[in-house]
């Protein structure tokens, strides 16, 4: 059985640091390597929200002894895209999506249902990095 936790977000530089946090802290049953990645990817999408999308910013983790599944949401408008590449090596950002899609067993966009927002989703499972 899932337990199925939720936090809301500042909108903030404050906001990736408090979701590595919630991630760490909810997920300490569970196989270190699995958290360690989780603590990444979190703050990887978080970090996009805060930069890319608008408030209110929610972060939901579903846990279970074999997987963590993480969500971002927020309600801007800008999506990003699942066709990642890597950026030119002369950008200094524009990785996370891509080590998001290395690291995670899967991941994702859904759109708002009505417009704006989406949520970004990843899931880890015991095999997972």
């Amino acid at each position: 059985m899932s337990e199925q936790l939720r936090i809301a977000l500042p909108p903030d530089s404050a906001a990736p640091g408090i979701a590595r946090n919630f991630v760490v802290d909810r997920g300490a049953g569970l196989p270190v390597n699995m958290v360690t990645d989780a603590e990444l990817l979190v703050s990887e999408l978080v970090s996009n929200a805060v930069l890319h999308g608008s408030p209110e910013i929610t972060l939901r983790v579903a846990l279970d002894p074999s997987r963590i599944g993480v969500a971002v949401h927020d309600e801007g408008a800008s999506v990003p895209s699942t066709s990642v590449a890597p950026p030119p090596r002369t950008m200094s950002s524009g990785r996370g999506l891509m080590i998001v899609d290395r690291l995670s067993a899967a991941w994702g966009v859904t759109l708002s249902d009505p417009p704006p927002g989406k949520t970004v989703w990843f899931e880890l499972g015991a095999g997972t990095s």
